[in-house]
């Protein structure tokens, strides 16, 4: 299938080209759409304005034959189980290196100021992109998301994750966001974890402007870290 891709420019200043800064690319939930994360992607856009925006549609259609052309998957949700779920994920990865590199050389922005922003299934593409290709993003925001697998011990991984999550979460459990974050810290890996306790499966205002508002300490910590 084709895939749909909207992406939105930095304010231009001065009269200059826009000029991003960062760029945020934004997955989301399987049974979704790209439109989906638009929201979201322009809350982020206002806590930073010279960030680029990327929303990609998934790879696949969902559901039994894909009849729904408007709803979207990263990989197939047919079957999953734990034994198949690590597979799945790994097969689609090289195709999100592959999109993450091409809007980083189409905006002229390295790896270390990009971000991975993904909801559901969405933050779990985003967390082993970032886990299986250390040099590919600088941070990674996930909400209500998992690994496919947890980070091994030994694993290099360079980017700063953070993890927000809803309390009562029922499709994916608050203890997938708390071990994350306990094996990333094992790692020695910058790691920030918020649980929204009166929140299920979702991404909800407060949820999103928490997830910037760490996205944006970490950054402020990482420049002043180099500064010493």
């Amino acid at each position: 299938m084709h895939q749909q891709v909207y992406r939105f420019d930095p304010p231009a200043k001065h009269g200059a080209g826009p000029r991003a800064n960062h760029l945020f690319v934004f997955l989301h939930a399987s049974g979704a759409c790209a439109r989906s994360m638009i929201p979201a992607a322009f809350k982020f856009q206002g806590r930073f304005p010279s960030a680029a925006l990327v929303v990609p549609s998934g790879f696949s259609l969902f559901g039994e034959d894909g009849e729904d052309a408007d709803r979207q998957q990263w990989f197939s949700t047919r079957g999953l189980n734990e034994d198949n779920r690590l597979a799945r994920v790994a097969a689609i990865l090289p195709r999100i290196e592959q999109l993450v590199r091409r809007e980083q050389t189409h905006y002229g922005v390295p790896p270390a100021r990009t971000v991975l922003i993904g909801y559901a299934q969405g933050g779990t593409v985003a967390l082993e992109s970032a886990a299986a290709f250390p040099g590919l993003a600088g941070a990674v925001v996930a909400y209500a998301a998992r690994f496919a697998r947890l980070p091994r011990s030994g694993a290099r991984i360079g980017a700063r994750f953070h993890l927000v999550h809803g309390g009562y979460d029922s499709v994916v459990p608050r203890v997938h966001a708390e071990r994350a974050a306990r094996a990333l810290a094992g790692l020695h890996v910058p790691v920030t974890l918020d649980i929204i306790e009166d929140m299920g499966h979702a991404l909800s205002h407060e949820a999103i402007c928490r997830g910037s508002l760490r996205l944006l300490q970490g950054i402020y910590e990482g420049r002043r870290a180099t500064l010493h």
